[in-house]
């Protein structure tokens, strides 16, 4: 890895790209159930049965459009593709959105306290209706799957509400109900991990731009004495879902905390710590440095870290990015990353990348001695957190990638010409700017990939490997 040293920014970088958002259709969603009942078939199951609540909504609305506004929610596969999602009181109507014909089921039990239940059924006997029995072969998904290091079986382990667990053991046998979690967000191949055609790379890169825009718009407005939430309000953002809470945070006690919102009583001091971070369903952008104008203005008890500490976590994220292809295993990109920081001095705790998508963490591959080969179509978030205290420093600079091979390239050229360009001018600002030689099928989601402003009140310098 070349020197790290301080060049001019490039215009492109804070160029705030203002598209129409790209909705996913009803053909993206037969597409992915058709994966998902492939998946049934593939697995000997008859049925996949998806649990889904307010914070834990994306298993669902991956195959469905739909997401738990309020309540929980059941969607039911058959090996024969046969649909059925089971809504409270507040859902039934909503659920009217899911693109594609289904079996709208009532359950009031998901409904919140208090509200109607006069047409309350057993859960057991809904599952009867819908074909499951003591002959069925049952794969569950709940909020996530568990490996060998939970305690008893992780093949029969759910984390899902027990009377739910107690209504689909009453009709089928508990030794018959199977974890099947990891067919959607594990590792090597889970259906999750993957962007599956040009539409979703063209998705992924429309959210990339709106997360993208409100940090750059951010970045713009904010100036010493701001509080976080007077700087929050220049992001100009659409009021659509989130993925994650914004985090807007001045100063060590607020970036010390790490997943606060923006409050008025914390402001902006020249030379401290401070962070701008901003997701939508799809995308996340997140920097932290310092802010201040040069390095003279940094805090005194911050430039000794200067080199040892934001330069080196600098170098550690040009590293994965030049590091990371189709083909390379996890682990060998793990180690590239390391050769520049290490966990004790610039205090990693996390895996340096992880799967995203509608939910902001899927799993991570990359850690020691992973085996797991990054595959065409993968969709990573560059997430490299290095945190230390006395004094309270910390580095971030996060965005997300789609690794695209060369027929899934071709299709995007072709059906998405402007999304293609602008990923190309991307490639070219890292390589020619920042330094950064990444390779053809790493596919930048917005401007701000691999953009670190040391002093984030002068947007005329940026690091860069030389």
């Amino acid at each position: 890895m070349s020197k790290i040293q301080l060049v001019k920014s490039d215009p492109l970088f804070m160029q705030e790209v203002d598209t129409p958002v790209v909705t996913l259709e009803k053909e993206d969603y037969l597409l992915r159930l058709n994966l998902l009942v492939e998946r049934i078939k593939t697995c000997g199951y008859t049925h996949a049965v998806i649990y889904g609540d307010r914070e834990h909504f994306s298993h669902i609305e991956y195959f469905t459009s739909y997401d738990c506004r309020f309540e929980e929610a059941l969607f039911i596969v058959n090996a024969a593709g046969e649909t059925a999602i089971l809504v409270g009181n507040e859902g039934l109507a909503y659920s009217e959105q899911i693109p594609y014909p289904i079996r709208r089921i009532l359950y009031q039990n998901f409904s919140l306290q208090g509200q109607p239940k006069d047409q309350l059924r057993p859960l057991s006997t809904l599952f009867s209706e819908l074909g499951i029995s003591r002959e069925s072969r049952v794969g569950l998904v709940g909020v996530k799957y568990f490996e060998s290091s939970i305690e008893g079986d992780p093949v029969h382990t759910f984390d899902l509400p027990s009377y739910i667990l107690d209504g689909l053991y009453r009709v089928c046998p508990q030794e018959q109900v199977f974890q099947f979690g990891q067919e959607l967000t594990g590792y090597p191949d889970g259906i999750r991990i993957r962007l599956h055609s040009a539409k979703e790379i063209a998705w992924a890169e429309s959210a990339g731009n709106r997360a993208a825009r409100a940090v750059q718009r951010m970045f713009k407005h904010m100036k010493p004495g701001m509080s976080e939430l007077e700087v929050s309000a220049s992001a100009g953002v659409e009021l659509e879902p989130l993925n994650v809470h914004p985090m807007i945070n001045f100063g060590a006690r607020s970036v010390s905390r790490g997943l606060k919102s923006p409050l008025q009583s914390e402001r902006l001091a020249l030379g401290q710590v401070c962070g701008l971070c901003y997701s939508v369903r799809g995308n996340l952008t997140s920097k932290i440095s310092v802010a201040a104008y040069d390095l003279n203005s940094w805090a005194d008890e911050l430039k000794p870290y200067y080199e040892t500490f934001y330069q080196a976590h600098f170098a550690a994220m040009a590293a994965w990015y030049e590091s990371a292809k189709i083909g390379v295993c996890c682990g060998d990109v793990y180690k590239a990353v390391y050769r520049h920081i290490s966990h004790e001095e610039h205090g990693i705790t996390l895996n340096p990348g992880h799967s995203t998508g509608t939910e902001e963490w899927l799993n991570s591959a990359f850690c020691p001695g992973s085996s797991h080969k990054i595959s065409d179509g993968e969709f990573v978030q560059v997430d490299i957190i290095a945190s230390g205290s006395n004094p309270v420093r910390t580095s971030i600079c996060e965005d997300a990638v789609v690794f695209a091979g060369e027929r899934l390239r071709a299709q995007l050229r072709e059906q998405f010409p402007d999304v293609y360009a602008r990923i190309l001018a991307r490639q070219k600002a890292m390589r020619e700017v920042l330094g950064i030689q990444i390779s053809d099928e790493l596919l930048p989601m917005s401007n701000l990939n691999g953009v670190y402003y040391p002093f984030m009140l002068n947007l005329d310098t940026v690091f860069a490997c030389r």
